[in-house]
């Protein structure tokens, strides 16, 4: 057995925490959203198609843009690539929020969030 330790040095464990934190965030109010689809689909007057091809969408942009922001991660950092996405994420919240001031909205914020 090995008498290394599993983690190097306190910033790797730091970093560690963040991204699972980072992870568990995001994720878990992507897991959610089906709990709430009535309430999105009374509020904001959806139906399960629509809601079902903004999750689609979301989850197909997420593929196609994985590996961008690894190259923007080599290039940059990562930290500005997790900024980078948590504009982006925050861009999405906030109109899924202001959705029903503006019908053109529906159809951008599919590509945001």
């Amino acid at each position: 057995m090995s008498l290394e330790k599993f983690i190097p040095n306190k910033t790797a464990l730091i970093t560690l925490i963040a991204a699972c934190l980072i992870v568990i965030i995001s994720l878990g109010i992507r897991q959610t959203f089906g709990m709430f689809y009535f309430d999105f689909s009374i509020d904001l007057e959806i139906t399960l198609s629509q809601f079902g091809f903004a999750m689609g969408l979301q989850m197909l942009l997420w593929g196609v843009f994985g590996p961008w922001f690894g190259v923007i991660t080599d290039k940059y950092g990562g930290h500005i690539a997790v900024f980078i996405g948590f504009v982006f994420y925050l861009l999405g919240v906030l109109m899924l929020i202001s959705s029903r001031l503006n019908l053109l909205v529906w159809d951008l914020r599919s590509f945001m969030v």
